[in-house]
């Protein structure tokens, strides 16, 4: 479970601190235990931990954003990316005791292997997320996906506690708080609904799907004015967010990115000749 943790005043800092940073928890290896990576890059970066760390530290940031927003060709390539920077840490024991690699390959091969077969049967599911399950960076998306199969099959009450239990662990989560809104939704709990979009937003203010639930939450309180505001917004957003698959996908598949830049640069040719043609009269 991701331990919520703050850099607090009152706990000891190294000799070496600043005077203005005195008071401040700066051991960026607590915050790693928690998997609070966010909060251990901080500290890493104000206790001056030096570059190889913190550069660490920031692709496994990096990582979990991308297991959170389910861009798992995302979360590949940060993967091996982080694997490589690990090799420059000149300690790298405290990674190293927390995160353990070839888990954490095995559990994004089974999200990958999920996201790729689409099952529909939750013992099926969850055998093959098994190695998400068990992995602390992995297990709320793997809770999260479970849920999403409950849900569509009208499983409500293991819909909701899935949810609930990926917020849990990973309080960070948007997708499963904004999910958790819609199980609110659903029951007519309108209130709470909005409360868990709004708390989404907060995570992520530019997550479509939050923003989008919310208008609907609204309208049905029939506060349409500020319900017109947030679906725009999440149109826009949701816009953006397929055009950000697109690129994820063309960056994996450089065969696809070559066939893409050939046919612009085709275009563009085109596009001149035919104003070329223009300015000399021939069209």
């Amino acid at each position: 479970m991701l331990v919520g943790c703050s850099i607090l005043p009152g706990v000891s800092t190294p000799p070496s601190v600043p005077a203005h940073l005195e008071g401040l928890n700066l051991d960026w290896e607590q915050f790693l235990r928690a998997g609070e990576y966010r909060r251990a890059l901080a500290a890493a970066r104000l206790g001056d931990a030096g570059q190889e760390v913190a550069g660490t530290l920031e692709d496994l940031l990096e990582l979990q954003e991308a297991v959170r927003a389910r861009r798992l060709l995302v979360a590949r390539r940060q993967f091996e990316r982080y694997r490589e920077s690990l090799e420059s840490v000149p300690h790298p024991e405290a990674f190293r005791a927390n995160i353990h690699t070839e888990r954490l390959d095995a559990a994004l091969g089974a999200l990958e292997s999920a996201d790729h077969q689409r099952l529909t049967d939750a013992a099926t599911l969850a055998e093959c997320l098994a190695p998400a399950l068990d992995e602390p960076l992995t297990r709320a998306e793997a809770l999260n996906a479970l849920g999403v199969l409950n849900a569509l099959q009208d499983q409500e009450a293991e819909a909701d506690t899935l949810f609930a239990q990926a917020v849990q662990h990973d309080p960070g989560h948007y997708r499963a708080l904004t999910n958790l809104g819609n199980m609110a939704l659903e029951r007519g709990d309108l209130g709470l609904a909005e409360k868990l979009y709004r708390q989404a937003m907060a995570l992520n203010s530019e997550y479509a799907g939050a923003h989008h639930n919310l208008g609907v939450a609204l309208r049905r309180q029939k506060r349409l004015q500020e319900s017109v505001k947030y679906i725009k917004a999440g149109q826009r957003l949701s816009v953006r967010q397929t055009k950000r698959d697109q690129d994820d996908e063309m960056r994996s598949n450089p065969r696809t990115l070559k066939t893409v830049q050939t046919v612009r640069t085709v275009l563009i040719v085109l596009a001149v000749v035919a104003v070329l043609l223009l300015v000399r009269g021939h069209l």
